[in-house]
């Protein structure tokens, strides 16, 4: 039996759970994340759990662009003001990864919530070669944002970074 890419090197990643009512011991999407992440093959090195701040998102961030392959949020990217997670990661990109919004919005159109995608924002970009991707809240979307583009696709996008 021949070994997989991600068995040969599993990708280093992190996960934050942005918002201001998750504990560890109610926060099933950061679990659904590291689940997925390691049924995937890749190794969660840090996982943690932050008010919707934008200090506090910053940082964990800072500390992680610089010692993991990937960075998976989820909350904070809705519309109210105090959702501030996309204001906040996106100008840390040096590339922003722009048909990962396109895919996660028309995926959750015709997969989920039909014209309610719209409120659901999410986002990706590559920011000191570490990938980051901001997933909403919402469960069902976290679980297709993992399955349908996150893992199938996460490590031919850090392969693009190595060259």
């Amino acid at each position: 039996m021949t070994k997989t890419l991600t068995e040969e090197h599993p990708l280093r990643a992190a996960i934050l759970t942005i918002s201001s009512s998750r504990t560890f011991s109610n926060d099933t999407n950061g679990l659904m994340i590291q689940s997925a992440l390691t049924q995937g093959g890749h190794q969660v090195v840090d996982y943690q759990i932050v008010r919707d701040d934008r200090d506090e998102i910053l940082n964990h961030l800072h500390e992680w662009v610089c010692s993991v392959d990937v960075v998976i949020t989820s909350g904070g990217t809705g519309l109210a003001k105090r959702d501030v997670t996309l204001e906040t990661i996106e100008p840390l990109f040096d590339k922003p990864v722009p048909g990962f919004a396109g895919l996660m919005t028309a995926m959750a159109y015709r997969n989920d919530c039909g014209v309610q995608s719209l409120a659901y924002r999410s986002s990706a970009g590559i920011c000191r070669q570490c990938l980051i991707f901001c997933l909403p809240g919402l469960p069902r979307l976290i679980k297709l944002g993992m399955e349908k583009i996150i893992l199938p696709e996460v490590f031919h996008l850090y392969e693009e970074l190595q060259k």
